[in-house]
Order: C-alpha cells, then sequence, then structure tokens
C-alpha cells in the first residue's frame, strides 16, 4: 500500500514539473508571438507609399466617372476632368522627390460607394474626386488638405423660382438627393418636412436632374459645382432654363483627396502639391466658364468661417 501512494506521489510530481514546463514554453509562445506581431505592426507602419512608388515605380490612382468637372467619361467616351491633371502634378513631385524619372499611373474607377475602401484596403495610393472632408476615425483613411470648395444648393427649373423658397419649409416639395452622401443627411435635417427622393448609382446624378426636367421631382440637391458640370454636359441652359438655388450654397464643403492613414510622409507630399501655384492654374483652366459660381461661393465660405 505505501509503495502504491509512494508511486502515486512520484507520477504526481513528475506530471506538475510537465505541466510547470508546459506552462513556461507556452509563456514564451505568446511573449514571441506579440514581439512579432508588434514588430510587423511597427514595420508596416514605417512602409510610406512612397517606398512602395521607389520599389515598383508604380502610382496607383483612382477617380470618379460620374463626378463632373473631377472625373467624368466625355461624349467620346474618354475620362476626362480636373483629377487628371491633378494626379499628373502629384507623378511629377514624386519623380522630384524621389529622384525616378520613370512613374507609371495605374487609374482605377471609384463610386460613391467604394471610393473610401479601394484606399482603405490598399488597393490604390489615394483617390481623387469630390470628396468632403469629414472626420475619418470611423473610415480607417485620412484625407488631404482641401483643394475645392463648393456648397449644397438646389437646381430647379427657372419658372419655378418665384415658388421654391428655400429659407421656407419646402414642405410637401420633392427633394431628390444621391442615397449615402453627406448631401441626404443635410437636406432630411434641415427640410423634414419635405418629402425626399434617393437616387443611387453612378448615374444618380444624371437621373436626378432628369427627374427635375420631366417633373417627377421639384429639385435636385447636390453640391453647386456638380450640379453646374452635369447640367453642363446634359447641355441644359443655365440660367435661361435652370437655375441653382439659393444663389449662396447653404453649407460649405471643403473636398480632399482620400489617402491611407497614418502615412505622413505621403500626405505631406501631396499636400504639396495642392499648396502649388500650378494647382491654382489648374483649377482656374476648368473652371473659367463658372467663374462667377466659384468666387460666390468662396466668399460665402470666407465669410462663415469669418463672421
Amino acid at each position: 500500500m505505501l509503495s502504491k501512494l509512494k508511486s502515486i506521489k512520484m507520477n504526481l510530481a513528475k506530471l506538475i514539473r510537465h505541466l510547470i514546463s508546459l506552462k513556461k514554453l507556452l509563456s514564451l509562445f505568446l511573449i514571441s508571438l506579440l514581439f512579432f506581431n508588434f514588430s510587423s505592426f511597427l514595420q508596416a507602419q514605417e512602409t510610406s507609399v512612397l517606398d512602395n512608388i521607389q520599389k515598383t515605380g508604380l502610382l496607383r490612382v483612382a477617380m470618379r466617372e460620374d463626378a463632373v468637372p473631377f472625373g467624368y467619361k466625355d461624349l467620346d467616351n474618354n475620362l476626362n476632368g480636373i483629377c487628371l491633371d491633378v494626379i499628373n502634378l502629384i507623378r511629377q513631385q514624386i519623380q522630384e522627390e524621389l529622384n525616378k524619372q520613370i512613374i507609371t499611373v495605374k487609374l482605377f474607377q471609384s463610386t460613391l460607394y467604394n471610393r473610401f475602401d479601394l484606399v482603405k484596403d490598399g488597393l490604390v495610393d489615394l483617390e481623387c474626386g469630390p470628396n468632403t472632408i469629414r472626420q475619418a476615425s470611423d473610415l480607417a483613411i485620412a484625407f488631404s488638405d482641401p483643394f475645392f470648395i463648393t456648397g449644397t444648393q438646389f437646381i430647379i427649373k427657372t419658372d419655378q423660382e418665384n415658388k421654391f423658397n428655400t429659407d421656407g419649409s419646402l414642405a410637401d416639395l420633392t427633394l431628390g438627393v444621391l442615397r449615402n452622401t453627406t448631401t441626404q443627411e443635410f437636406i432630411r435635417n434641415r427640410y423634414p418636412q419635405a418629402k425626399i427622393q434617393v437616387f443611387q448609382g453612378i448615374t444618380g446624378r444624371l437621373r436626378g436632374i432628369q427627374a427635375v426636367q420631366s417633373g417627377k421631382i421639384d429639385a435636385f440637391a447636390s453640391d453647386g459645382i456638380l450640379l453646374l458640370g452635369e447640367a453642363t454636359l446634359q447641355g441644359l441652359s443655365i440660367p435661361e432654363q435652370y437655375q441653382l438655388v439659393p444663389q449662396r450654397p447653404l453649407d460649405c464643403q471643403y473636398y480632399g483627396l482620400i489617402l491611407p492613414k497614418n502615412d505622413p510622409r505621403w500626405r505631406e507630399l501631396v499636400n504639396s502639391v495642392i499648396s502649388n501655384v500650378e494647382l491654382r492654374q489648374i483649377l482656374r483652366k476648368w473652371l473659367t466658364v463658372v467663374g462667377p459660381y466659384v468666387r460666390e461661393t468662396l466668399n460665402t465660405c470666407y465669410r462663415k468661417s469669418n463672421p
């Protein structure tokens, strides 16, 4: 009996020593795993878009095809817009920064619905388009400094101007907006008594303006510059047949390029392009026809930010 107890004690002691050894090994494994993950995290954080471009010679950018004048297909189905010139300006700055003459640009199509994911998932290095700068903590992306200012307006038929009072409630009027936009939220909050009709897809703005033409809705709300661009592309006569109201936009929307989060070196380069006088020359070239609108918007937003 005593020998059996002694044997059991010995086996129990061995088991305890074995468990202690396993615990030590597990602790070492967990520490190693944490160290490896932390090192990988630091390495990922330190890698800039510019490092990748230096290695590959490739700049990956996305732009819209439904946002005149920033990115759109013209009547010959060619991609056109301000963003093409902006991207070329960024490419030139990269060449100078990296002392690398050959930088290939690969273009991706972005939409209202995938623009943030393209950057967040690392498929592109930046997205250029009419992107309202907002709190980006929940989007896992960053914005550049603003490169353009616009504001919310309505496009209506000119003969409806006296009936459309943006200072009122717009009760019982049908207002069109694009789904999942800051404009949709703004219009719903400002005009809760109005009827809201939502349009979506890359042809949403086109169909919204066509709905105004056909009388299916009373007005379509969007950023003023985009309304002007789409109306011009459709050949609408402004202000003879259609107008943007109110003359001064209801709010101010600041556009920025969408960039990867936690890449200050890349953001600094992009911002240096935005502050460059050449960008102002590009905007002036594209926006000469709508110069009065641009000046009115800039003056309005300046007064709002400097009361």
